[in-house]
């Protein structure tokens, strides 16, 4: 194992932080530095490392575990508990499925998704690994990321205090990107040595045809456009409040404009894709304020704008069809769904064979049992939603962001891939569960 300094020292301040100012918990810390997965602590080997949101997220639950469990019973909240209990479920099933590698016990062959990148890879038997218990390990921390969420900030107090973490620590990651790209620019040194440890821009920013492609302090673009999607509909429901919910408005207005622009500077399709479903929200939340006509001319607009970007994808897809990049997208997709229909019930044991998706992913992984428990329980926090907005209180506009957070994040995730083993997805669950479950008794 190798220390990095950089993320070392950046721990240590952390630390330094909570324990000197107590309203300020590690938990609090891992929701700040989320967006920082390229910030190594410590190399284990040459493909494997612990980040920084990894080290804090360790810290959290340590001191969790040590407050809530050992020295006192947990208390978890009324409104939290059938949540609680599909997350238990969907755990239990992803644990059952580890049985299908010993049931296969190396009578199926499927591409190696480990050994090497798809575009080289080979079929190999199915046998148990203690890759898929590493695997199963992530998509676990990652229910328990929703779980410590969900339990931490039950009152409209602590949502205001997560969304302001939130909200800063991608503030941070929107700029820093956009310092690289102007250092690219203006030919200055890129300060790589800081927060980019892994990734594309571990020496540096990744240049593509001759332009930046804005990974800021993320692995890589798509990781950083996946990030930052699900953020916009806070900022623009948060401008259109009367009065000062988290920042003033015109953090928030301006802060939505960014964040719309450098979904497409990003430089990545899922960056692309994540800036025509901002506008086409955009219009849907707008339209009524025009009349008839302008409708008409808007709708119009946005099919056409939709059309040129969707060919220019297409062609773009057609263009890495055939290589490393395309293979991986198109083959783990279509070989997914093939091994699926093979093993239906618990799919191949979780994280036998991740796919660039997340339906298939959740299919080929653990079976339609898992899927569909998985499904319902996103269903769950979609109707809470739908119900609360229907209520009219004086939190709608907190129900609308939650609700279209996780619409986008879970689009995104089908379209660019479902990254169970980075802690960002299973932050913005957490999110939307904490604000679709506050009790309305308290806070109206």
């Amino acid at each position: 194992m190798e220390i990095n300094w950089f993320g070392l020292i950046f721990l240590v301040l952390i630390s330094i932080i909570v324990g000197l100012k107590k309203s300020f918990r590690f938990v609090d810390a891992f929701v700040l530095i989320i967006p920082f997965n390229a910030t190594v602590v410590f190399f284990v080997d040459e493909s494997t490392a612990i980040n920084l949101p990894f080290a804090v997220l360790f810290f959290a639950s340590a001191t969790y575990i040590v407050k809530n469990v050992l020295l006192r019973n947990p208390t978890i909240p009324k409104n939290f508990k059938n949540t609680l209990i599909w997350l238990l479920l969907i755990a239990i099933i992803a644990i059952v499925s580890e049985v299908m590698p010993f049931i296969i016990n190396g009578d199926y062959m499927v591409l190696d998704r480990y050994g090497s990148g798809v575009y080289y890879a080979k079929d190999i038997p199915v046998y148990p690994s203690l890759q898929w218990i590493t695997q199963l390990l992530y998509f676990l921390i990652g229910l328990f990321v929703v779980y410590l969420i969900s339990v931490t900030y039950t009152s409209i107090v602590g949502v205001k205090r997560l969304l302001k973490l939130l909200l800063s620590g991608i503030t941070f990651m929107i700029f820093w990107g956009w310092f690289g790209d102007l250092c690219v620019l203006l030919h200055i040194p890129y300060p790589y040595q800081l927060f980019n440890h892994l990734g594309m821009s571990k020496t540096g920013i990744s240049i593509l045809h001759g332009w930046p492609r804005m990974a800021s302090v993320t692995m890589e673009a798509s990781y950083f456009a996946q990030l930052l999607i699900p953020i916009t509909p806070f900022f623009y429901w948060f401008y259109q409040e009367d009065k000062t919910f988290i920042f003033n408005k015109k953090y928030h207005s301006i802060m939505y404009i960014v964040a719309v622009i450098s979904s497409l500077i990003a430089y990545t399709t899922t960056g692309v894709i994540g800036f025509l479903l901002i506008i086409g929200l955009l219009l849907k939340n707008r339209i009524r304020f025009f009349n008839k006509a302008s409708k008409y001319v808007l709708v119009l607009a946005y099919m056409a704008l939709s059309a040129i970007a969707l060919i220019f994808i297409s062609i773009y897809l057609v263009n890495v069809s055939d290589t490393y990049s395309g293979i991986e997208r198109f083959k783990t997709v279509y070989l997914g769904f093939r091994y699926f229909l093979d093993y239906p019930i618990l799919g191949l044991g979780w994280g036998v064979f991740p796919t660039y998706d997340l339906v298939i992913n959740l299919l080929v992984n653990f079976g339609i049992f898992g899927t569909l428990s998985f499904a319902i329980f996103l269903f769950n926090i979609f109707i809470r939603f739908v119900k609360k907005i229907k209520l009219k209180n004086k939190y709608q506009l907190l129900y609308k962001a939650g609700l279209e957070s996780l619409l986008l994040i879970l689009i995104v995730s089908e379209l660019s891939g479902f990254i169970y083993h980075s802690q960002y997805f299973w932050l913005y669950i957490g999110v939307v569960i904490t604000i679709s479950s506050l009790n309305l008794q308290k806070i109206t």
